[in-house]
């Protein structure tokens, strides 16, 4: 079973990773051309307002209570044993559990649509749009709960490959429909029927891939739906809710602050100008999510100097990323987001800075307490997350009218820094029983990198910074080379390096530079 599964487990790993970073891809050219589209057919507020409604949606669906992590967590603990009907149980519970999620979702969006308008000091010619937005909001988002057990199997059995190319496809079908509806005079709710397209293709590709690959349980391995099997469940998700609750607030409630506090415009700005961003962590973050289906059964197949190999690559890689990807968006983001909108949004270069430390660090805690979550020991992080979330919005509370974004993002590192992150590690090093100094070195790839790399960005932001947006980008994109060179030669430890090399197909590893990675493969325990 050992040499066999590892290799399937590296293939389904390799097939979800490069089908993400496809859809990733169109994700990208979604955004790259529906900002401009919109901002051309809608003003600013108008704009604010669907990022608005976005950042609610968010928050509508905490109502999963964490259920959805801790579906799909579980079913990889029976997914190996069906005759008990284990899994069958599982999945059948899981089921009727976002059904009934679905309507609850649906009834709060309602609820929400008349209240929160006022207590956001929505404009009043937007409210009507408001209240539309929201319920239509609300009805998508509750279809896709109650069908969401589809995309549980496939994230349990590493096949999330089939979800990534389907919504690689309905990504482009949902821009030509936006589009089409902006031309037809539709207006902001273009982009409605974009998110109606793109959810109702999701679930159908994602129902036909269970059924085609045989991961819906069959006869008697169904099994029954137990309180035995809820309790299971629930147990666990009350812990994954109380973090993702803190993760909201964390990660997702700048907008709705920024609307309450300094409107709709700069909630927009804002929207806009961390646009590349998000693209970043969704990018980075993927090495990690994509991981955890593997690490998680390497956890129950009891594989422990496996998980400890690969979580060791996993953090020296992401992080190292992470410095790479910081130090190109800081030198380049306000040139690229003037260029994009034409000149409608201006976004300040300290703001990229903040937000390319914010990337590292976020990056780093996404190892480490995704660890946590994936051995489904949370203890005390049930609580932290929420704690930071709660003093973050304090903190920007305090210093937001004053400071405006910048405030807010100084905020979130310094919460992250003081909470999360010291805490992430802690408990990797006490999982892997490790010393202080030998899980500083898992981060030293990426500190010799960021010696290279940040005072190199900052010589030349200083020599470009009175040129123009388009020449800002081209040095931009030339000194992107020289990172991702560091990245390779500086950035991964000599044996991961080599282990890369060994998974390179002969052509390609003649093209890396200076032979980089043309040395031996060191086995990998």
């Amino acid at each position: 079973m050992g040499a066999d599964t590892r290799m399937s487990r590296l293939k389904k790993f390799t097939r979800s990773l490069l089908s993400g970073y496809l859809m990733l891809g169109a994700n990208i050219l979604y955004t790259l051309a529906s900002v401009p589209i919109a901002l051309h057919y809608l003003s600013k507020a108008e704009f604010g307002l669907w990022a608005l409604v976005s950042s609610l949606s968010g928050y509508i669906a905490l109502i999963d209570l964490g259920m959805a992590g801790s579906v799909s967590r579980i079913l990889i603990d029976h997914k190996d044993d069906r005759q008990t009907g284990a899994y069958g149980g599982i999945v059948k519970t899981g089921a009727l559990v976002g059904l009934v999620q679905g309507m609850l979702i649906l009834a709060t969006g309602i609820g929400l649509s008349t209240l929160a308008g006022s207590l956001l000091n929505v404009p009043g010619e937007l409210r009507p749009e408001f209240v539309w937005l929201m319920i239509g909001q609300a009805t998508v988002l509750g279809l896709a709960f109650a069908t969401k057990i589809f995309s549980h199997l496939l994230l349990a059995h590493q096949r999330q490959d089939v979800s990534n190319h389907g919504a690689s496809v309905f990504f482009f079908a949902g821009l030509a429909v936006m589009w089409a509806g902006f031309a037809g005079g539709l207006g902001i709710y273009a982009f409605l029927l974009s998110q109606v397209v793109g959810t109702l293709g999701s679930i159908a590709v994602n129902a036909t891939g269970c059924l085609r690959l045989g991961l819906l349980p069959r006869g008697c391995e169904w099994g029954r739906m137990t309180w035995a099997r809820f309790r299971e469940l629930f147990a666990f998700s009350n812990d994954i809710f109380l973090y993702s609750l803190g993760s909201q607030l964390i990660n997702a409630s700048q907008t709705i602050l920024l609307t309450g506090i300094l409107g709709l415009e700069t909630a927009a700005v804002w929207n806009i100008g961390t646009r590349v961003y998000q693209l970043l962590t969704q990018i980075i973050f993927r090495i990690f999510d994509y991981s955890a289906p593997a690490l998680a059964e390497m956890m129950v197949r009891g594989e422990k100097a496996r998980l400890a190999a690969r979580f060791k690559q996993i953090v020296i890689f992401s992080l190292s990323a992470a410095v790479a990807a910081g130090s190109v968006f800081a030198l380049c983001n306000s040139a690229f987001v003037a260029l994009w909108t034409h000149g409608k949004v201006t976004w300040l270069p300290a703001n990229d800075l903040l937000l390319a430390v914010w990337l590292v660090v976020c990056v780093n805690v996404r190892s480490h307490t995704g660890l946590v979550g994936v051995a489904k020991a949370f203890h005390f992080m049930r609580y932290l997350f929420f704690i930071e979330g709660l003093a973050f919005v304090n903190l920007t509370l305090a210093c937001i009218q004053t400071g405006g974004i910048t405030a807010m993002l100084l905020a979130s590192i310094i919460c992250t820094l003081l909470l999360s992150l010291p805490y992430g590690l802690y408990r990797t090093r006490n999982y892997f029983g490790l010393g202080w100094r030998e899980l500083a070195a898992w981060h030293r790839p990426a500190l010799r990198l960021a010696l290279w790399l940040v005072p190199a960005g900052g010589l030349i932001w200083w020599l470009t910074r009175d040129s123009s947006a388009e020449g800002k980008l081209g040095i931009g994109a030339l000194f992107g080379l020289g990172a991702g060179w560091a990245f390779l030669r500086h950035g991964l430890t000599p044996a991961l390096q080599q282990e890369l090399a060994g998974r390179l197909p002969p052509r390609v590893k003649s093209l890396m530079p200076f032979g980089l990675l043309s040395r031996a493969e060191i086995k990998q325990p």
